[in-house]
């Protein structure tokens, strides 16, 4: 596929932007994982066709369910000041509180290699900047 050409959005699409990138990456069932410290991100098809790019980030570090108030505020205020990713709090029982970020993309009219690259890069970085920050916590 020509770079330029727009096609339906695919596990493969996915894969070779981030081999462009020299990304490292796995596939878990679908779902596209990469690593980069200290984020990992997971780009999956979403919809009834599979054209919605929905990407979660999630920051390695984790919070102890005492910090709940504090990990609402850090994500309402990420939100207040960025538009990528949306941050939240997720609480899966464990013991430890996941703040994750969300990037949702309807490319329902097809996507291009270049642009997905760019997307992806645009994710990657956001996601990085974001799991960084709630690194940085005290």
């Amino acid at each position: 596929m020509a770079a330029d050409e727009l096609g339906a959005l695919t596990v493969a699409m996915i894969t070779a932007a981030l081999d462009r990138r020299g990304d490292a990456w796995t596939v878990r069932g679908g779902v596209v994982v990469g690593r980069w410290d200290p984020a990992v991100v997971e780009f999956r098809r979403a919809g009834e066709r599979g054209d919605i790019l929905h990407t979660r980030v999630l920051a390695t570090r984790r919070l102890p369910p005492a910090r709940r108030a504090e990990a609402y505020a850090f994500c309402n205020a990420w939100n207040h000041d960025r538009l990528l990713p949306k941050a939240y709090v997720h609480d899966p029982g464990d013991g430890e509180l996941v703040l994750a970020g969300d990037v949702t993309t309807d490319l329902a009219h097809g996507v291009a290699p270049a642009q997905l690259d760019v997307l992806v890069t645009a994710i990657v970085a956001t996601g990085v900047a974001y799991a960084q920050a709630v690194a940085a916590l005290p």
